[in-house]
């Protein structure tokens, strides 16, 4: 499965910012299930099966029907928009938009969800955040998943990496480890690596997490102690030239260009190469397109640049990832299967179905998940910390996120750029990349605080911070 950037959702449509797209796009008025039942639409492979499983169970114990549908990652963007544009938002979608929360209330594209004080009970402690899952003390937003994850997980075939002389219970963790490791895979005449490196908003994702583990001081390019955007930083160079020293080595699978995050997992759990950068999902993706394949995957954690290093990765407070349309028919019965998904038995299922990790983690430890599904959210539970978010400490700054436009080149952009050969001076387009963002931000807030929100730079700042903790708001 993959997170789709906000920008990388509106630069399908040009420079718009995102309530323009969004009032473009209409939300509001029409139907979404026609009183035919309810419609379910979601974008997670891994759990296509349960999840269809799930609907024909809640039909029967809501007493109406449940269409559930899956879309691929690669479609669901486009498939929302068409739905809204023609006023069919089917009545319970995930959050793939990643859109700020204020923008979608405002717009219509988000109902009011009236949870009960039992299924509120069954959260896990601050699931439910102001300007992330609540506006105005109202909540439109579920989290199902735990924010403890990352992308860059070190997945690979034992039996490639065992041939080459390395001990499965022992793979490499830093740079230099993994160099070597790929180099004695290349000389048995094996692919080393595969990469998804045609799926841009993928290969940002995995290289901010690098960054992270590589010690930069904060998370997509913000440095959290003083609120300046920095993708610049020695860290951000170390993790790029790292995978363009791969590649220029031919240590990456040739054609890595052209494979989407679904390609690149497929073709890897056909046997093709010996390493797979992915995030938990990967144990899930793969079961659903090859499960001969499952007992020879292996996983270590995200690589370092110095060995014996503890990596840290930061994530911010649960996300809002599934909605009931704002245009739904049935309110009701639509928060009713939103609530569903808080009960034991969905979130054992969930851990079932090796996606991203439940909101309760630690069903994990006794899901009927494999072990290297579990080791791999063993290893989120000690490197992954929570960061601090500036709409958490003043939700009036979701009025600027709101204002804010697409950034392009990206910095999945850059990354597919500076591999391929096509930008010769990477620093110098991270500087460019991080100059963008701040005149973004400087836009956003001047049109924010031309409405009314008290809301300044100094917002993004958290002089407090502690790297390698968890954020805690004073």
């Amino acid at each position: 499965m993959s997170r789709i950037s906000r920008r990388s959702f509106l630069g399908a449509g040009g420079a718009l910012a995102v309530t323009t797209l969004l009032a473009a796009c209409g939300g509001g008025s029409g139907g979404s299930s026609g009183g035919s039942g309810l419609r379910w639409w979601d974008h997670y492979s891994a759990l296509q099966n349960f999840h269809k499983d799930w609907a024909e169970r809640q039909s029967q114990a809501m007493g109406v029907g449940v269409e559930y549908t899956y879309n691929d990652v690669t479609r669901a963007i486009e498939a929302l928009q068409l739905a809204n544009q023609s006023k069919q938002l089917p009545d319970v979608y995930t959050n793939i938009l990643n859109i700020p929360l204020a923008a979608l209330v405002r717009e219509g594209w988000v109902h009011e969800l009236a949870l009960s004080d039992e299924v509120k009970s069954r959260l896990p402690q601050d699931a439910l955040t102001e300007g992330i899952t609540n506006i105005d003390g109202k909540v439109y937003g579920l989290p199902l998943f735990a924010f403890r994850q990352y992308a860059a997980a070190t997945w690979f075939n034992r039996d490639i990496v065992a041939a080459a002389g390395i001990d499965p219970a022992n793979p490499p963790t830093s740079y230099d480890a993994y160099r070597d490791a790929c180099r004695r895979i290349a000389a048995r005449g094996e692919a080393p690596m595969m990469l998804a490196l045609g799926g841009k908003a993928r290969m940002g994702e995995q290289i901010n997490d690098m960054a992270c583990a590589a010690g930069f001081p904060g998370f997509e390019g913000l440095v959290f102690a003083t609120g300046e955007f920095a993708f610049h930083h020695d860290a951000y160079v170390t993790a790029i030239e790292f995978w363009k020293e791969l590649n220029d080595t031919g240590l990456i699978i040739p054609g890595a260009i052209n494979f989407t995050v679904a390609n690149a997992r497929t073709r890897w759990a056909a046997g093709t190469a010996g390493f797979f950068p992915d995030g938990p999902w990967c144990a899930g993706g793969v079961k659903a397109v090859n499960p001969d394949f499952v007992p020879t995957m292996e996983v270590g954690p995200i690589l370092t640049p110095e060995p014996g290093a503890q990596p840290v990765v930061y994530r911010g407070a649960p996300a809002a990832q599934i909605f009931v349309a704002g245009n739904t028919k049935d309110a009701q019965r639509a928060t009713a299967l939103v609530s569903s998904f808080t009960t034991p038995e969905y979130q054992a299922g969930l851990a079932a179905g090796m996606d991203q990790p439940p909101m309760d983690i630690d069903v994990v430890e006794t899901a009927d998940v494999t072990e290297p599904y579990r080791r791999v959210i063993g290893f989120f539970k000690e490197q992954v910390k929570r960061m601090p978010e500036p709409v958490v400490r003043n939700p009036q700054v979701a009025a600027a996120q709101a204002m804010q436009a697409p950034i392009s080149p990206d910095l999945g952009d850059i990354v597919q750029g500076y591999l391929g050969g096509n930008i010769p001076d990477l620093r110098a387009a991270l500087r460019q990349l991080s100059d963008a963002y701040t005149a973004d931000r400087d836009t956003a807030l001047q049109k924010a605080a031309a409405e009314g929100a008290q809301v300044s730079a100094d917002d993004w700042a958290f002089p407090d911070w502690q790297p390698g903790t968890d954020y805690v708001y004073a």
